[in-house]
């Protein structure tokens, strides 16, 4: 999860051209830290490690859960119940059924 990522590593900056002549370096790169590229010195893109990306993603994801998950604690707490066809719909939205 992002809490457990090495964040002290800054992006390094690469202007846009350089991508062309140092393409495999950069790449190669990717597995460290993200690269922030730019384009008449204004950030243009930011290029991440496919395995950051999709380990991103399900942080979000897992993030997002729990955002729900205090919802419903919160609702509980206020006296509103949810169905056992309300809880089924949940979690199946969720493709945890």
């Amino acid at each position: 999860m992002i809490d457990d990522m090495d964040t002290s590593q800054a992006m390094t900056a690469v202007p846009m051209a350089e991508l062309y002549k140092r393409q495999a370096e950069i790449f190669t790169g990717l597995i460290d830290a993200p690269i922030l590229v730019t384009s008449q010195k204004q950030a243009a893109a930011v290029l991440v490690h496919p395995d950051a990306w999709n380990q991103l993603i399900e942080d979000i994801k897992h993030y997002q859960r729990l955002v729900r998950i205090e919802r419903a604690r919160r609702d509980l707490d206020l006296g509103n119940g949810y169905t056992y066809e309300q809880v089924e719909a949940m979690l199946r939205q969720e493709s945890i059924l």
